[in-house]
């Protein structure tokens, strides 16, 4: 996990500036599954390896901020990623393809977000860290 940490803690030292609301890091990436390297059962069991990660992540965030707030993307998934009113942090995970539940902390003036994103059958399933200034589209 230390590797994951000091890349998070690498993003909420960076400065968010100007058009920049959130900067977002792939932790880990998988192979892709496009053809002939298309195994279902791979696929499936790739998923789940990834959100076995991601658990042990969460705990260790947790163990940092205190208990994650989780954020359901399945509204976001039904939207236009062009869409003008949607914030900018989630029209770039819209139009990543990232629909996975955020798992979210509060850090200081920021949000720090992590969650397993995969866009397609075909394209890899990745770990990712996000940052963001701006709680616009999270709860409360």
């Amino acid at each position: 996990m230390r590797p994951y940490l000091d890349r998070i803690d690498a993003l909420l030292a960076r400065p968010l500036s100007g058009d920049e609301d959130h900067h977002l890091v792939i932790l880990r990436r998988s192979r892709d599954f496009a053809p002939p390297h298309d195994d279902r059962d791979e696929l499936l069991r790739t998923g789940e390896e990834f959100e076995g990660e991601l658990r042990e992540l969460a705990a260790a965030l947790d163990a940092r901020w205190g208990p994650h707030a989780v954020l359901s993307m399945e509204d976001y998934s039904l939207m236009d990623p062009d869409d003008d009113g949607l914030p900018p942090f989630f029209r770039d995970l819209c139009a990543r393809g990232y629909f996975g539940d955020l798992r979210y902390w509060r850090a200081g003036g920021r949000l720090v977000a992590v969650s397993v994103g995969h866009e397609d059958k075909e394209e890899p399933v990745v770990l990712f860290a996000a940052v963001t200034g701006s709680a616009e589209g999270f709860p409360g």
